[in-house]
């Protein structure tokens, strides 16, 4: 690389010397380092300085480097370290010398079917350890396999894709998926989950290509590319390249189903359908390590005392009593001095022990008693406390003991010298609680107890479950749950309440007991038809749930009005009492004049507004014997009158 990099020469956390750059990438940039503590070789792997920026991708990052850190297999690169210096989020990996499967493709075009397989069995055992963790690795390609110069198949980037599409969730609801779109499952490009079928997907699609020298699926861009892997099958490479085995067509179209159902369930299942192909013994070494291709050791100085303090104690030439011998000491002077020479070297020699070893104190073992008692057992020792601000997650230690300690059990410190102990939060993943069925505010409370504070919710119709419950949960009851990641509650938002304004009153009643509604009826006069819904309550489109009672206003028809008898009423005084009760009136003279009402129609009860006709004349009408005397409603004498 010709361009100046400012890591180059640079030391990460005091610790890793970063030689030279290697290669870039969307996510991070590799560099060749040193570490100076182990004094080893490796891979610097550094975040780009905007994506290190947002704390929730910095922090699934990190959580995925430590799953990865987990899968201990010869076939994946292994991380050792990972960290964060000065806004410089990186991990430190295995050093893999050698190239990609892709370089090796670049330069041969294609691979024989056998060849091809030999290279699938080891990627396949790796990404197998992978699903049998509970891992997926979401972006199986060339790119992202590493073949030693002794002939080694390592797989690199486990987990790292998961990190960068967790970050970015929001980008799926506009249609963006990440991933290389050559390799792209079909449920990943239209509904933007993955699992381990859809590294199975991926790995097929790279078989094809081992075998064909070309991918399935091609376009001008990603978006004509992802197309084609919904709508198209991929076809099998005898198609391309006459000759290639039906196993072999076999184990590509099976793997690349547009339907996940009918896939091998993970890459442990393929890679066994894979070594059935296989001619005996070829895949008898997949998964087993082999010797490095460098010796990455490098020898301890000549001397080098390994940071021990060193006491020298030289008795050439001593002088237990001088060179000269002296008459008088004899026989017994000579025993004499031979004695101080022993007792001077025996003083020496444990003034060296106390020196090297002796004024030390072994850090006792904490891990798993609580602030307390450890305390206790260090002050035995002469030793200091002192807790860490940060907790950390332990699978040993339980929420509020202790989980590790720095010095670690067994090390030398002086005595009155302090040890770092960090108390645990309890596992990092724990069983999901099932909250399935509880009112959301009640889930969310378990959960928070359980130290999954993540929580999300998405709300879905619902015409079982009240409004606020639970429906489901990700991860299910039972599952691990990682208590660093996001837990979605699906919570019923209920449903909106039908309209059934204008319906007869059977139908209504249907339409919201079908719901899981309860029912209850008004009766209101009303313009409508008798047995129509004039109105409800709640109206419609208001959200309810199950068991939620509707009222509804049926219409009895207009209200009836009592038409009063005005025969014999002169014409101004009827047409006064007909209004007032809201009658409209028409008024039938006859040709003889007059100015009496003879007759009204109709009679009885009418409509509000309804139009009495009065049949006026200069005589009334003889009534009943029975209906008594007629008043004719001016307040005169009838007798006088007639």
């Amino acid at each position: 690389m010709t361009t100046a990099d400012p890591l180059v020469g640079a030391t990460l956390d005091r610790r890793y010397y970063v030689e030279s750059r290697i290669a870039g990438g969307g996510m991070a940039t590799v560099y060749v380092g040193h570490d100076l503590r182990l004094d080893r070789r490796l891979a610097l792997k550094v975040m780009h300085f905007s994506l290190a920026q947002d704390p929730s991708f910095v922090r699934r990052f990190i959580n995925e480097a430590h799953s990865v850190a987990k899968l201990s297999h010869p076939n994946v690169v292994q991380v050792y370290d990972q960290g964060n210096d000065q806004g410089h989020v990186y991990l430190a990996m295995e050093y893999v010398a050698g190239r990609t499967l892709r370089d090796m493709l670049n330069e041969r075009g294609r691979l024989d079917s056998q060849q091809a397989l030999q290279v699938m069995a080891p990627v396949l055992a790796a990404l197998g350890a992978a699903h049998q963790a509970g891992m997926v690795h979401r972006d199986v390609k060339p790119e992202n396999v590493l073949l030693t110069e002794d002939g080694r198949v390592k797989v690199a980037d486990f987990g790292l894709a998961r990190a960068v599409e967790d970050s970015q969730q929001g980008m799926t609801k506009t249609g963006t998926v990440m991933g290389t779109a050559a390799y792209l499952a079909p449920e990943q490009i239209e509904r933007g989950t993955s699992d381990a079928r859809s590294d199975v997907y991926a790995a097929g699609i790279m078989l094809y290509e081992l075998l064909t020298g070309s991918q399935p699926h091609t376009g001008e861009n990603p978006i004509a590319i992802a197309y084609q892997h919904v709508n198209s099958d991929v076809p099998r490479p005898s198609s391309v390249v006459p000759g290639t085995p039906p196993a072999v067509d076999e184990l590509v179209t099976k793997a690349t189903e547009r339907d996940p159902r009918y896939r091998p369930s993970n890459a442990g299942q393929y890679l066994t359908s894979t070594l059935k192909v296989m001619p005996p013994g070829a895949g008898a070494a997949v998964g087993q390590t082999s010797p490095l291709a460098y010796d990455t050791a490098v020898p301890a100085p000549a001397g080098d005392s390994s940071g021990s303090d060193t006491l020298e104690v030289n008795l050439e030439g001593a002088d237990f009593g001088g060179p000269e011998q002296r008459p008088w000491l004899g026989r017994y002077g000579r025993y004499a001095a031979l004695a101080f020479g022993v007792v001077l070297l025996a003083v020496l020699l444990g003034f060296g022990w106390w020196m090297l070893f002796g004024r030390y104190e072994n850090v006792p073992e904490l891990a798993g008693l609580d602030e307390q008692a450890a305390e206790q057992r260090l002050s035995e020792t002469g030793l200091e406390l002192v807790v860490a601000g940060e907790r950390a997650y332990s699978d040993q230690a339980e929420a509020g003991q202790i989980a590790e300690s720095s010095p670690g059990a067994g090390e030398q410190i002086l005595p009155g010298d302090t040890v770092t102990v960090t108390l645990s939060k309890g596992p990092q993943v724990i069983d999901m609680p099932d909250v399935v069925g509880e009112p959301v505010s009640e889930a969310r409370t378990t959960l928070e107890e359980t130290g999954l504070a993540e929580i999300e919710e998405q709300e879905s119709v619902s015409y079982d479950e009240p409004p606020g419950t639970v429906l489901s949960s990700d991860p299910e009851p039972g599952a691990d749950a990682d208590r660093e990641n996001a837990v979605t509650l699906e919570v019923s938002s209920g449903f909106e309440v039908p309209e059934v304004v204008g319906s007869p009153e059977d139908d209504a009643r249907g339409t919201l007991e079908e719901a899981g509604l309860n029912v209850e009826v008004n009766e209101v006069s009303s313009d409508a038809d008798e047995g129509e819904v004039v109105g409800q309550d709640p109206e419609a489109g208001v959200t309810a749930g199950p068991g939620d009672t509707v009222t509804i206003a049926v219409s009895s028809g207009a209200e009836k009005i009592e038409i009063p008898d005005v025969t014999g009423f002169k014409v101004k005084d009827a047409e006064k009492e007909l209004k007032d009760r809201g009658f409209e009136v028409e008024v039938n003279e006859s040709l003889l004049g007059g100015d009496r009402v003879q007759s009204f129609s109709p009679q009885g009860e009418a409509e509000e507004g309804e139009t009495i006709e009065l049949t006026v004349g200069p005589f009334v009408q003889p009534r009943d014997p029975d209906d008594g005397e007629q008043d004719d409603g001016d307040g005169d004498n009838d007798d006088e009158d007639d």
